[in-house]
């Protein structure tokens, strides 16, 4: 008759294998239990990651409750003596989320959607930091440091570089946009630095935070992006001429100037938009004259009856009404994005941050966003 003992060893324990492993020994381990080939897992995992998220979540929860091959626990040991390692890990992944979720929404909540994310972001890399600087730390036991604990000091320092280069990339968009020579002597500066670093031996992980600083700076710099006037999505609607302003201007989001209150006299009236990135849209009156002249960075520019698009896209048309017709000339700038003049209100295109993707997509559906035959009475009655 076979004793407990015996029985408890002949259960066999669900471990993360150590030889055959390509991230964490999930699928190998998973395999060698299961005694099916770790492929099927592997391809099982990928393929909820792709259509749901959901093998992420699961391969990382495998990850962290299932313990590695010859050790005596998992790298969370759901015990009190473990209690902070869980809340670290809780508020590591919240972090993140909130940080995402933000970033995807910001241009809805302005700046302080800006901020959370931004904020979330450098909590996670805080986090990471502090992570990969415990695991650093010799553990008292002979031979080499485990496979498990190899590994997450690379995904700690990966996270940690991965959120604050992200971090210097924001940095450095939002000082080219706001002062391009400041951000480039601090460019220069990053630069010296990495040399005097390469002389005495320095960290090489510094390289990826610095070259996404000076990317960003490079981007937003050839883009001519002007970020003042701040962030988030603002609309006007100007009710009489008079208290229709010069120009209007925005950093970062959704600019609306709806101008289809306005009763325009005749001759000429002068009206100035900016934005630096993201969706600017004018909504003119039917029975003027539009005469549009844009300055894309990089984007789309649809104006009535014309479309056009790519990188530095300078694009003008001036039409000559008939006397006593009234005229708007309208003046674009935008960095980063799209400049949309319609006659009457079109979809949302940009939907936040999160949805930048679909900025330009959408652009290419519509024929025209109006007529413009104010300018031509004539052609317009012979349609």
């Amino acid at each position: 008759m076979s004793s407990p003992e015996s029985g408890r060893e002949g259960r066999r324990r669900l471990v993360r294998a150590r030889r055959g492993r390509l991230i964490g020994g999930v699928c190998s381990g998973l395999g060698a239990h299961f005694n099916v080939d770790p492929i099927l897992f592997r391809i099982a995992f990928v393929g909820l990651a792709i259509f749901s998220g959901v093998g992420i979540a699961l391969y990382l929860a495998i990850l962290l409750l299932v313990p590695e091959e010859g050790a005596n626990r998992a790298p969370i040991y759901l015990r009190r003596s473990s209690w902070r390692i869980v809340l670290g890990v809780v508020v590591v992944f919240l972090a993140a989320g909130v940080a995402l979720h933000a970033a995807g929404h910001a241009g809805h909540r302005g700046a302080w959607g800006f901020g959370v994310g931004v904020g979330s972001l450098a909590l996670v890399g805080c986090l990471a930091a502090l992570v990969w600087l415990r695991l650093r730390r010799p553990v008292g036991e002979p031979g080499h440091a485990s496979a498990d604990r190899r590994l997450f000091r690379c995904l700690a320092l990966g996270t940690a570089v991965v959120a604050w280069a992200v971090l210097l990339a924001v940095t450095g968009a939002w000082l080219a946009g706001i002062d391009g020579r400041l951000a480039a002597w601090a460019v220069v500066a990053i630069g010296a630095a990495l040399i005097l670093t390469a002389f005495t031996g320095g960290a090489r992980w510094l390289v990826l935070p610095a070259v996404a600083f000076a990317l960003s700076v490079a981007v937003i710099a050839a883009a001519h992006v002007d970020l003042h006037g701040g962030v988030g999505e603002r609309t006007y609607r100007p009710q009489t001429l008079s208290a229709l302003r010069d120009g209007y201007q925005l950093g970062a989001g959704r600019l609306e100037v709806d101008l289809r209150e306005i009763a325009f006299p005749p001759g000429s009236t002068r009206l100035h938009v900016r934005l630096g990135a993201g969706e600017l849209v004018v909504l003119v009156p039917r029975g003027v004259c539009v005469a549009t002249s844009a300055r894309i960075g990089g984007g789309y520019v649809g104006a009535l009856e014309r479309r056009s698009g790519g990188l530095d896209v300078d694009w003008a048309e001036s039409p000559s009404p008939p006397p006593r017709t009234p005229r708007l000339v309208l003046d674009g700038n935008v960095g980063l994005g799209a400049l949309l003049v319609a006659d009457h209100p079109i979809e949302r295109a940009w939907n936040g941050w999160g949805d930048w993707g679909g900025e330009f997509g959408s652009h290419v559906h519509p024929d025209s966003y109006g007529s413009n035959e104010a300018c031509f009475p004539s052609a317009g009655a012979g349609r």
